[in-house]
């Protein structure tokens, strides 16, 4: 996905990456807004050193322009520290005192907020052809990002397998009941990121129905006897046909 004007200026890639660290009282995330050395479905790998100069260039200790924001957009932190290690990109970021500062810093400890997402240029990249890789080797970085919704690759998931379904059930059944949590206590946050909340959870509804079919008993003998059981022992049928309106 891109931010277009007359030619591609800004690259948004998207992450799945938990918070390292988050200190309520002095308002403080740490964790990682990118990581090394995985393929995404843009084919591309982020090489360890290709944030070095613009961090050098930009950063903390540079120009200061390097910005935390929420969803791409709106300004919800001051960025105390970023740096380069062997997993990623780390950051750590004082959260503002704003009313959405206020939010996201709530949304991070309730465990809604679980993906990060950077806004970048690609400077240099190597292409391997024989694996249809593209390896970045430099990139200028404009932003780092703290998203309540999803990365890109997890908008529109494509369940090839029973297996896969699982997979992607139980992680989005255990969002799915973060955020209902978060809707039946109406005094952590404000109205707008209620219905922001709401919105997510009538999608997540759409996407579990859509998935029945992964579940439904096959004529085939084996398929029959194979229970619908993960790995916490949640029947999935039942589960998705409480959804039901």
């Amino acid at each position: 996905m891109a931010i277009n004007e007359k030619i591609n200026v800004m690259n948004i890639k998207s992450f799945d990456l938990r918070v390292k660290d988050i200190d309520t009282s002095a308002r403080i995330v740490q964790g990682y807004f990118a990581s090394f050395g995985y393929k995404d479905s843009d084919g591309d790998i982020i090489e360890k050193g290709a944030f070095a100069k613009t961090i050098m260039e930009n950063g903390i200790q540079g120009k200061n322009r390097i910005k935390h924001l929420y969803n791409h957009w709106d300004t919800v932190g001051v960025l105390q520290e970023l740096k380069e290690d062997d997993f990623g990109l780390f950051f750590s970021s004082k959260i503002g005192t704003h009313t959405l500062g206020n939010d996201v810093l709530a949304m991070y400890n309730d465990g809604i907020i679980t993906e990060h997402s950077i806004g970048f240029k690609t400077i240099k990249e190597d292409k391997d052809h024989s694996t249809e890789t593209n390896i970045i080797k430099e990139l200028m970085l404009w932003e780092g990002s703290s998203l309540d919704k999803w990365g890109a690759n997890e908008r529109t998931p494509v369940l090839k397998s029973k297996e896969e379904a699982k997979v992607w059930l139980q992680k989005n059944i255990e969002r799915y009941d973060i955020l209902t949590k978060a809707l039946n206590n109406r005094t952590n946050y404000t109205d707008e990121t209620y219905q922001n909340f709401a919105v997510q959870v009538q999608y997540l509804k759409s996407i579990f129905m859509q998935t029945l079919d992964f579940f439904e008993p096959s004529t085939d003998t084996q398929e029959k006897t194979e229970p619908l059981i993960v790995e916490k022992g949640a029947d999935w049928h039942k589960i998705l046909n409480n959804l039901k309106p």
